[in-house]
């Protein structure tokens, strides 16, 4: 079992499409879930932890549980959605694929930002601020995403009806994803706070915190609204 889950470690790292073949050709996925689950935690955990560093004490700890808690939620939801997505369209890929694949890409992409944390941790031990911070995370988190993409698409096939089924996919992926980490932030911690919160108090969706930062900063605030 060891040497199928580092084997199945490595092919998440270096060969999407072996991943892929493997999902599609249905054999036992045992070692190869294990693996994705092994890299989401670590990879996405340390990438947490590197975040919430500069905060210390409980806000690493915080950031390293969240962030990964954020990426299952989210395949939780979206599996099913995908899987329905996949039949419509005419991809033979049934749930129980469907879920390997997606737990796949999101294991590839926690691996991409562990590899990322050593110059996330640099850059802000050098002084990166609050606002930084967020805009590099924004970074790792946009081409950790593409390198999931890789692995979505080796699965579902690079013709016209798998490119339609990865639109799709993405469609619902996005804002659930989105959703799912507003619900559960913060993970970096605003400077001002004097406390460290598990969770921020629930502001409306984030959905709408963009259309009302977007207001916002052209001077336009809704009645009554107080801004910070």
């Amino acid at each position: 079992m060891t040497t199928s889950l580092l084997a199945s470690l490595d092919e998440l790292l270096r060969s999407p499409s072996t991943v892929a073949a493997r999902v599609r050709a249905r054999e036992d996925l045992r070692p190869l879930v294990l693996a994705a689950l092994l890299a989401l935690l670590l990879g996405a955990g340390a990438f947490g932890a590197v975040l919430g560093a500069p905060r210390g004490g409980a806000q690493l700890g915080y950031a390293a549980v969240k962030l990964p808690a954020a990426m299952l939620a989210t395949l939780c939801l979206c599996a099913p959605a995908f899987t329905a997505v996949a039949r419509a369209l005419g991809r033979e890929l049934d749930f129980a694929g469907m879920v390997g694949l997606s737990l796949s890409a999101a294991a590839r992409a926690s691996l991409v930002l562990l590899a990322f944390a050593p110059a996330v941790w640099f850059a802000v031990d050098r002084g990166l601020g609050y606002h930084g911070s967020v805009v590099l995370a924004a970074a790792c988190y946009g081409a950790a995403g593409f390198s999931a993409l890789r692995v979505m698409a080796s699965g579902l096939g690079t013709d016209a009806r798998g490119v339609g089924v990865l639109l799709c996919c993405a469609a619902v992926l996005l804002p659930t994803g989105a959703q799912s980490a507003w619900m559960l932030r913060p993970f970096i911690g605003r400077p001002s706070q004097t406390t460290v919160p598990l969770l921020r108090h629930k502001e409306s969706s984030f959905a709408d915190a963009v259309y009302t930062s977007s207001r916002s900063s052209q001077g336009l605030y809704r009645a009554g609204e107080r801004s910070e």
